[in-house]
């Protein structure tokens, strides 16, 4: 295309240069060019990293959070931390179910466990997202001892995390499965969890951490936020997992009703 003739096509495309009275048209479809290969697109989603989870990995994982990601953390997100030394008085296992709406969520949260049960959580991370390539997984299991969850056979990814609990391992799940905001969207999946396998559930609420670090973005800014545990919601043996959710998301609402004030 000659230049003069390109010009007068994103002329008309910013709607310059057409007849008086005349709307003008707007292309139906865009034409895409592609530029190199999605990387998003390649292979298949790997396995859970369970070496990992090894003495050696474990140990290496802790001196990680306690020299770079933790105090990286508590200096953009200025965290208040409340009901945490009450879990000292709850069994393990039991399944951790926060609210969710950044992905500094996660890492607020376990910089706000004890130790005896930071050492023993495994963090549920959506396979489609963090296990499409090894190293992702490998990154996400040594910082944060992640294990994959499948958030399309969601049965499935329940089964994976009910034989974690029957090896002692605290469970952490979000019941909204996706960063969102407010308090809506609780599905029924962890209750479901916690009545199978008979663990309590732990009502955890972050608040703040989408102004620091909203969704689809990097860290923004730094400020103030909080990490607020509440009391345990213990499963009867053959209550209804709705039932479990709806006292858990009230729990879950009570404390950022709270921690707010």
């Amino acid at each position: 295309m000659r230049f003069a003739a390109g010009g007068r096509a994103l002329e008309r495309l910013a709607g310059a240069g057409g007849k008086p009275g005349r709307a003008t048209r707007v292309p139906a479809r865009w034409r895409t060019i592609a530029s190199g290969i999605d990387p998003w697109s390649e292979g298949v989603e790997v396995p859970d990293q369970a070496w990992l989870r090894r003495p050696g990995p474990a140990l290496a994982r802790e001196a990680l959070q306690q020299t770079v990601l933790f105090p990286v953390t508590r200096f953009v997100a200025h965290p208040r931390v409340i009901g945490a030394a009450d879990l000292m008085h709850v069994p393990q296992p039991a399944v951790l179910a926060p609210n969710h709406a950044s992905d500094m969520d996660t890492p607020l949260v376990l910089a706000a466990l004890p130790r005896a049960w930071r050492t023993r959580t495994v963090i549920g991370a959506a396979s489609d997202r963090f296990y499409r390539r090894r190293r992702y997984a490998v990154a996400a299991g040594l910082w944060i001892n992640t294990v994959p969850f499948d958030r399309g056979g969601e049965s499935r990814g329940l089964a994976d995390a009910a034989e974690l609990l029957r090896e002692g391992w605290n469970v952490l799940l979000y019941p909204q499965g996706t960063r969102t905001s407010g308090m809506e969207g609780f599905r029924s999946g962890v209750a479901r969890l916690c009545v199978a396998a008979g663990v309590p559930l732990i009502p955890v609420h972050v608040g703040g951490t989408a102004l620091l670090m909203p969704k689809g973005r990097g860290v923004i800014q730094r400020g103030k936020t909080t990490v607020a545990f509440g009391r345990p919601v213990y499963p009867s043996p053959d209550e209804d997992p709705l039932d479990l959710m709806a006292r858990a998301a009230e729990a879950v609402a009570a404390l950022a009703a709270s921690s707010a004030r």
